[in-house]
């Protein structure tokens, strides 16, 4: 009897309820030949495999192409950073119905305002400017006459904006 009370003691605890130390060396073996693998195809790797990196095939219509692996830090990063772009878009938007002048001829009330006027006004709170008016472009929401914007030069181009867009429905990703 006392004999079975001392093999209790030298039980291994369960690790997330599993008793079973051969299954969780199993376990962590198979996650470490998964990473052993994914490293071989890393160039940044010290295991970098160039031969194994050739072999695998990218498909531009898959549509995870192009994109950071689903729950990475990667991903949460982007994710981080789209939200923070779309809110310095959010501000540069009010900042131009609020300085901006209304134009009572066109049918859904754009607002205008000069590239020099809303830099000199941005440019306190974010010396990226040029580069939001851009994405909000390419959203939609502003329209400007030509590529790139620079300062000086573009200083009378007239930037358009149409307040009935809503934000919210304007995915950043």
């Amino acid at each position: 009897m006392a004999e079975e009370n001392d093999q209790s003691k030298f039980r291994l605890p369960g690790l997330y309820g599993n008793t079973d130390l051969n299954s969780r060396i199993n376990m962590f073996q198979e996650q470490a030949e998964k990473h052993k693998e994914k490293q071989k195809l890393n160039p940044f790797s010290g295991s970098f495999d160039a031969v194994a990196a050739a072999k695998q095939k990218l498909n531009k219509e898959d549509p995870n192409y192009g994109k950071p692996v689903e729950g990475s830090k990667t991903e949460q990063r982007g994710k981080q950073a789209s939200q923070l772009i779309a809110n310095e878009i959010k501000l540069l938007t009010e900042i131009i119905q609020k300085h901006g002048t209304m134009n009572e001829e066109s049918d859904n009330k754009e607002v205008t305002i000069k590239f020099k006027e809303l830099f000199e006004l941005y440019k306190v709170i974010s010396s990226k400017v040029v580069g939001l008016l851009l994405r909000a472009r390419k959203h939609g929401l502003v329209r400007f006459e030509g590529e790139m914007l620079y300062q000086g030069r573009d200083d009378n181009v007239i930037i358009t904006m149409d307040p009935s867009i809503k934000l919210e429905d304007i995915n950043f990703d």
